[in-house]
C-alpha cells in the first residue's frame, strides 16, 4: 500500500490583538472644574465690585439716577407722585417713563440705605453685581449643556471681554437686561432638559427671570415668545406632530407643560410691573407702547461708523454686526466661527435643541432689527444681552476640542486658548478703567478704529480729566474779577457732578468742541465724541493748551485745557462787538502758536474778510480759511465762507466750486 503523503500542517494562526479604544475625558474632571469655576466666579465677583468705583458717569446715568428718585416717590406717596409715570415733560429724560424701573429703583432704594455712600459709587456697585450676573449665568448656560469646564470656561471668556466687562459698572440698562436674559436662559434650559414634564420650580425660575429683564427694558418681552417657541419644539422632539396634535390625549400630553410655561409668562409679565410705575398703572397698553417705543426710538443721535458721519435714523443694515466683528476678542470670534463642529456631538447626545436655541437668541434679534429697521445707538450695547450667546457658543467649542483630542493635543489648545486670552487681558489691565473702548485685532486695535469708530462714547474717561484737575490744579483760586473758576465741557452732565461738591469754587458749563473758544472759559474738559471725524484723524484733538490727556493704547480719549492764553475767547468778543481789526491782532499771534486751532483759523478767516480793504486782506482770509478746511474737509461754514470770499475777488470759478462742494457735503 502505497504511503499516504503526510498532510501539511497548518500554519499557526497570527494572533491579532484588538484594536485599543483610545478613551478621551475633559481635561478638568467635572468636580474639580466645578470647584474652579466657583472660585474664580467669587474671586471676579470681588474684583468687580472694589474696582466700581473707579469708573466714571456714563452718559445717560443721570436719567436713570433721577428716574429711580421719582420711582421711590411714586411708592412712598402711595402714588400721589406720578413723576415717574408722565412722559409729558420735554428731552430725552421724558422717554425714561418707557423703561422698567427695577434696576434704577432697587439702586435708589439701596443709595437711600447708604446715605453715608456716594451714590454713583452705590450705583456703579449695584451696576457690577448684575453684570457679574450676566456673566455668571452666561457660564451657567455652558453648564446645563456640556458640562463644568464647559462653563469655566465661558466665564473666563465673559470676565474678559472688554467691553462688557466695562459697561458692567456704569451701563444701567443695557448690562442690567442681559443679566435678566442670561437668567431666564439657565432656567429656560433646565426647563427643556425636564419636558415633557417640567418641574414647578424652574417654571417659576423662568416667570421670575423673564420679570427681570422686562423689570428693565421692554425687549425682555421677547423672552416669552422665546420661551413659546422652544417649548413647542422640545414637545415635538417629545411625542412627535401626530400626537402632539391628537386632542384626546392634549390632557395626558400637552398640559402638563403648557400651563408652566403659561404661569411663567404670567408671572414674567406681572413681575417685570412691580417697580415700573408707567406699567403698573395701565397694565396691557402701556408695555406695549413702550415695546413700539423701543422699536423706533425718537431720539436722534449722530456717531461715527465706518469712518462716516451718520445718525441714528440711517444707520446701515450691517450696523451690529459689524461691531460684533470688530470688538468681539479673538477667542469669540474663532470659537464662533467653529461652531459648527459641535452639531454632530450634540445630536448624539440628544441636545441639538439647546444648541439650536443659542444660535436662535444669536441670530434673531440680529435679523429683527435689520428687518424692522430699528433707530440704534452707540456701539452694540443695545445687544450686550445677544453677546453671550456667541461666548457660550466659543466656550461650548473649545470644550469640545479640549474633549476630542489626546492629551498632548488638549495642551496645544489650552496654550492657544491662554494666548487668545492674554490679548483682550493686556488691554484691560493696560487701560483700566477704560477697558469699554476695546477694538479686537482684526481692526488694529483701537488704534485703528481711531477716526472711523466711536470710542470712549460714553463718557466714561472724564472722570479721570475731574480727578486729575482736583488733584494738580488749585480750584480754590478766583479769577481776575474775584468770582469763581469756569469749567466748560461737551460732557456738562457728568462734569457738573464731577464738581457739584465744588461748586463754591468753579461753576460748570456746556460747550461745544467746534466752538471751543467763544466762552471765557478757564478750564475746558472734552472727550473725543461728537468731534468731526477729520479733525480725529488730523490731530486736532486734544486741543491747543492741553495739560492732561486721557489715552487708551495711545488713542486720546478725553483732556483738561487750561486756558492760560484767552485770545481766541477776546478775539471772539470783539467780533461780537464788530471790532474785527482786534480780533485779526488778537488770532493771528495765536493761530502761529497753535496751526491746527480750527475754530481760531475760522474765526482769523472771518475777521480778515470782514475787515478787508483791498484783495490782499481777502486773500488772508482765504488763506486763514483754507488751513481751517484742510484740517477739517467737513466744516461746512468754512465751506460757505470761502465760496463767499472768491466773490468778493471776483474768482467765479472757486466761488462756485465751493457752493458745489457745499450741496454735496449736505445731501
Amino acid at each position: 500500500m502505497a504511503k499516504q503523503p503526510s498532510k501539511p500542517k497548518p500554519a499557526a494562526e497570527k494572533k491579532v490583538e484588538p484594536k485599543k479604544e483610545v478613551v478621551l475625558t475633559p481635561l478638568i474632571s467635572e468636580p474639580l472644574a466645578k470647584k474652579i469655576f466657583i472660585g474664580f466666579a467669587v474671586a471676579l465677583l470681588l474684583l468687580m465690585v472694589s474696582v466700581s468705583h473707579n469708573y466714571g458717569i456714563s452718559g445717560d446715568e443721570n436719567f436713570h439716577k433721577e428716574y429711580g428718585h421719582h420711582i421711590v416717590n411714586f411708592y412712598t406717596s402711595l402714588g400721589k407722585d406720578t413723576t415717574a409715570a408722565s412722559s409729558s415733560n420735554n428731552g430725552p429724560d421724558s422717554l425714561m417713563v418707557f423703561y422698567g424701573g427695577l434696576y434704577d429703583g432697587t439702586a435708589s432704594i439701596l443709595a437711600k440705605a447708604l446715605p453715608s455712600v456716594n451714590e454713583w459709587n452705590v450705583r456703579h456697585f449695584w451696576n457690577s453685581v448684575f453684570g457679574f450676573v450676566a456673566m455668571l449665568c452666561a457660564g451657567l448656560v455652558a453648564v446645563e449643556v456640556a458640562g463644568w469646564q464647559a462653563g469655566l470656561i465661558t466665564l473666563i471668556f465673559m470676565a474678559f471681554s472688554p467691553r462688557f466687562f466695562g459697561e458692567s459698572m456704569n451701563n444701567p440698562k443695557d448690562i442690567t437686561m442681559a443679566a435678566g436674559y442670561m437668567l431666564t436662559y439657565v432656567f429656560i434650559l433646565r426647563f427643556l432638559k425636564e419636558m415633557p414634564r417640567p418641574t414647578l420650580k424652574n417654571a417659576i425660575g423662568v416667570g421670575i427671570s423673564i420679570g427681570v429683564a422686562m423689570g428693565i427694558r421692554i425687549g425682555g418681552l421677547l423672552l416669552i415668545p422665546y420661551l413659546f417657541l422652544f417649548w413647542g419644539l422640545a414637545l415635538l422632539a417629545s411625542y412627535g406632530l401626530t400626537k402632539v396634535l391628537d386632542f384626546s390625549k392634549f390632557k395626558e400630553q400637552v398640559w402638563p407643560s403648557l400651563k408652566y410655561v403659561l404661569l411663567a409668562s404670567v408671572l414674567g409679565y406681572c413681575f417685570s410691573l412691580v417697580l415700573w410705575p408707567y406699567g403698573l398703572i395701565n397694565p396691557l397698553s402701556h408695555p406695549l407702547e413702550a415695546l413700539g417705543i423701543a422699536e423706533k426710538f425718537p431720539v436722534r443721535i449722530g456717531f461715527l461708523f465706518d469712518g462716516k458721519q451718520l445718525q441714528s435714523t440711517q444707520v446701515p443694515w450691517n450696523y451690529e454686526p459689524q461691531w460684533f466683528a470688530i470688538t468681539t476678542p479673538l477667542f469669540g470670534l474663532i470659537g464662533l466661527t467653529l461652531s459648527f463642529v459641535l452639531v454632530p456631538s450634540m445630536r448624539k447626545n440628544g441636545k441639538l435643541l439647546m444648541l439650536g436655541f443659542l444660535y436662535f437668541t444669536l441670530l434673531f434679534p440680529l435679523c429683527y432689527v435689520i428687518y424692522k429697521k430699528s433707530v440704534l445707538y452707540d456701539t452694540m450695547r443695545h445687544f450686550f444681552f445677544v453677546y453671550p450667546s456667541i461666548i457660550i457658543l466659543a466656550g461650548l467649542t473649545f470644550n469640545y476640542f479640549l474633549n476630542s483630542f489626546s492629551k498632548n493635543a488638549k495642551y496645544i489648545i489650552v496654550t492657544v486658548m491662554v494666548l487668545l486670552v492674554f490679548l483682550p487681558a493686556r488691554f484691560m489691565l493696560a487701560n483700566h478703567p477704560n477697558e469699554y473702548v476695546y477694538f479686537n485685532e482684526l481692526e488694529g486695535g483701537i488704534k485703528g478704529a481711531y477716526g472711523n469708530y466711536e470710542t470712549d462714547y460714553y463718557m466714561n474717561s472724564v472722570k479721570q480729566c475731574a480727578d486729575w484737575m482736583k488733584k494738580n490744579e488749585n480750584l480754590k483760586q478766583r479769577r481776575p474779577d474775584g468770582g469763581r473758576l469756569r469749567i466748560y465741557s461737551n460732557a456738562v452732565a457728568p462734569a457738573n457732578a464731577y464738581f457739584k461738591d465744588d461748586s463754591a469754587d468753579a461753576s460748570v458749563g456746556y460747550i461745544s468742541y467746534r466752538a471751543r473758544g467763544d466762552k471765557d472759559a478757564d478750564y475746558e474738559i472734552f472727550y473725543n465724541r461728537f468731534i468731526d471725524r477729520e479733525l480725529l484723524v488730523n490731530g486736532c484733538f486734544p486741543p491747543e493748551q492741553t495739560v492732561y490727556t486721557v489715552y487708551a493704547d495711545g488713542v486720546p480719549l478725553s483732556c483738561v485745557v487750561k486756558k492760560t492764553d484767552k485770545s481766541d475767547f477776546l478775539a471772539a468778543e470783539a467780533m461780537r462787538h464788530n471790532d474785527f481789526e482786534t480780533a485779526v491782532n488778537l488770532l493771528e499771534p495765536y493761530c502761529q502758536k497753535y496751526p491746527k486751532a480750527d475754530a481760531a483759523l475760522f474765526n482769523l478767516g472771518l475777521a480778515y474778510l470782514q475787515s478787508a480793504k483791498d484783495a490782499a486782506r481777502v486773500q488772508k482770509g482765504i488763506n486763514a480759511l483754507t488751513q481751517c478746511l484742510n484740517l477739517n474737509q467737513d466744516n461746512l461754514n468754512a465751506i460757505s465762507v470761502l465760496s463767499q470770499a472768491y466773490g468778493m475777488i471776483g474768482n467765479r470759478a472757486q466761488s462756485e466750486a465751493y457752493k458745489d462742494l457745499l450741496r454735496q457735503k449736505q445731501q
